[in-house]
């Protein structure tokens, strides 16, 4: 059960909610669940006090979640309420997301039906589904809320078995028959006659509005970084690596001085300790950096199963030892949540590929530069002989078949290396999901927020990652900020001979646990054995597969004991 935990229902009648809340809300006070809108036609409930509630002040929406408006002003609570008071449909819902951003889901009762809009980043996760007359809206899908589930829920095995094939790729539809889930972005209306959604905000659209005219993007990530960290306390993840450094340095001096922690984790293996850099990243504001030597995973079933109640595998844990240091140190410090440098990657442009020099040929047509192809060739280290290019062209676009987002609905117009952009960017959706760390207090990503994704979605790759540098564009609009070393830095830090070695460490276990549990008697892991080997491991990188397995195992038998426990 994560910080950011809610449940809202929405009656078709009134009477709906009460009758079914009635027996429940004992059971929901005794797990620590406070009733916090209460109206005869809608109820919302929440385990946490850092998540903002704003009813409506007829009684027939909310607001769950912050708000800013397009300057990084927090939206007042009389402001949250009159928001929540507006009839939902498409076109208000566009007006709410061109006007407004933030860390939301907006509720809102609109002819008998229970419309739900989650905001474009997907920072609070929404599921839905219907119960006895009543639209139920969650975040949360903690056992004490298993009587309000769907009386027909049940295991999707054949969503199981695309979970197994893919490991660790973001997957946006369950594996749980009888809940919907709803994208960052995307209107969804529910009630008796059935659900439909309308997917508002899409990533191909920011780009073909913001084509020729992107935003300056400095100012933009100041103000989510600054709007979002607000006045409270954080725990900062400084990893050593340019993204999070720009977190850092977009914070103001008054920010930086409540952060109780600068964590950087580092391992013994020289290209998995960036030290170096996370100290230089603090060191013009004098603060101290806490150094956490990392030395293996720790894994056990029951480790695995503390995030296994959600409504999809916890990927986001798949460092147990990280989240778990991260999620004390909240703790201790009486922290409001904990803040990264994540999504960086995607929003300014990371991946070194062939596929930015169609982008240069899609958009600027006979004016595309030779220079700009050369810089990208020499970045990519391929031969400008175009046999190579169009392979790699070819791959994409064989890719873009296991694609299966909502953003990636319609890439109408949009250039290869931007397409691979914004897939990128529907995986990071991984990022907002449930970890340990999130159980203690909320997580915030600001380079996923909606106005720094849209910023980075405005700019063509091509000037994202001028002359063949990743993040280009970044680096060089907070280069006066950051220390030398980092806007100078060509490499990134590698954990993948950690991981493989804390893995291979872990062999015994992973072995018993997969072999013998619930996948691979569903037939799912046939071919896994090859991977279960301290060679494998160490040489082809079979870690992260084998950890997103073991993630995988314990969601399913942990709903699988639920689902057991609710037909008894």
């Amino acid at each position: 059960m994560g910080a950011d935990s809610f449940v809202a229902l929405v009656g078709d009648a009134a009477g709906a909610v009460d009758a079914l809340m009635a027996p429940l809300r004992r059971r929901l006070a005794g797990a620590g669940w406070s009733r916090c809108v209460s109206h005869p036609f809608l109820e919302v409930y929440a385990p946490s006090d850092r998540l903002r509630i704003t009813a409506a002040l007829d009684g027939h929406g909310v607001l769950i979640g912050e708000m800013f408006d397009n300057t990084g002003r927090a939206a007042s609570a009389s402001e949250g309420g009159a928001l929540a008071c507006r009839s939902l449909d498409a076109a208000s819902a566009r007006r709410i997301i061109g006007e407004h951003w933030g860390r939301y889901v907006l509720v809102r009762r609109t002819g008998g039906d229970a419309a739900i809009l989650r905001d474009p980043s997907g920072a609070i996760e929404a599921v839905c589904w219907r119960r006895s007359g009543v639209t139920v809206v969650a975040s949360s899908a903690a056992p004490v809320l298993d009587p309000l589930l769907p009386e027909d829920l049940a295991l999707d095995w054949e969503a199981v078995s695309r979970l197994v094939s893919r490991g660790g790729e973001y997957r946006h539809d369950l594996a749980l028959d009888g809940l919907t889930p709803i994208a960052g972005g995307e209107l969804r209306t529910v009630g008796a006659g059935g659900s439909r959604g309308v997917q508002i905000w899409r990533p191909a659209d920011v780009y073909r509005r913001g084509r020729g005219r992107p935003p300056e993007l400095r100012s933009v990530v100041q103000m989510a970084v600054r709007s979002l960290a607000g006045d409270h306390t954080w725990v900062a993840e400084v990893s050593g690596g340019l993204d999070s450094a720009i977190v850092a340095a977009s914070l103001e001096t008054s920010q930086r001085n409540r952060v109780a922690a600068w964590v950087n984790h580092y391992v013994e293996q020289p290209e998995g300790d960036e030290r170096i850099y996370a100290r230089a990243v603090l060191a013009r504001e004098g603060h101290a950096l806490t150094e956490v030597r990392r030395e293996g995973l720790s894994l056990s079933a029951e480790r695995l199963a503390r995030t296994a109640d959600a409504f999809r595998p916890a990927t986001n844990d798949i460092d147990t030892d990280y989240n778990d240091d991260i999620a004390a140190r909240v703790r201790e410090a009486g922290a409001w949540g904990s803040l990264t440098g994540q999504g960086g990657d995607a929003v300014f442009f990371q991946m070194p590929s062939p596929l930015i020099a169609f982008d240069e040929i899609q958009e600027r047509g006979v004016r595309a530069r030779p220079a700009a192809v050369h810089r990208i060739a020499r970045w990519t280290r391929r031969s400008l002989w175009p046999w190579a290019w169009f392979r790699a062209f070819r791959e994409h676009r064989r890719s873009r078949a296991d694609w299966d987002h909502p953003w990636l609905d319609d890439l109408r117009s949009v250039p290869p290396a931007k397409a691979l952009q914004i897939s990128i960017l529907a995986f990071c959706q991984t990022f907002q999901g449930q970890a340990a760390r999130s159980r203690r207090g909320v997580c915030v990503n600001p380079l996923l927020s909606q106005p720094v994704m849209e910023a980075g979605l405005s700019w063509s790759t091509v000037d994202l990652t001028w002359g063949g540098r990743d993040r280009a564009a970044a680096r060089n609009a907070f280069q006066d900020v950051l220390p030398p070393s980092i806007y100078a830095r060509h490499t990134k830090g590698e954990l993948g001979a950690f991981y493989g070695e804390a893995a291979a460490s872990n062999l015994p276990f992973l072995r018993d646990y997969l072999l013998g549990g619930a996948l691979a008697q569903a037939g799912l892991l046939d071919d896994l054995e090859t991977d279960l080997s301290r060679e494998a491991l160490l040489w082809r990188g079979g870690f992260s597969r084998l950890l997103t397995l073991a993630l995988t195992e314990a969601w399913v038998r942990r709903w699988t004991a639920r689902l057991e426990a609710r037909s008894r």
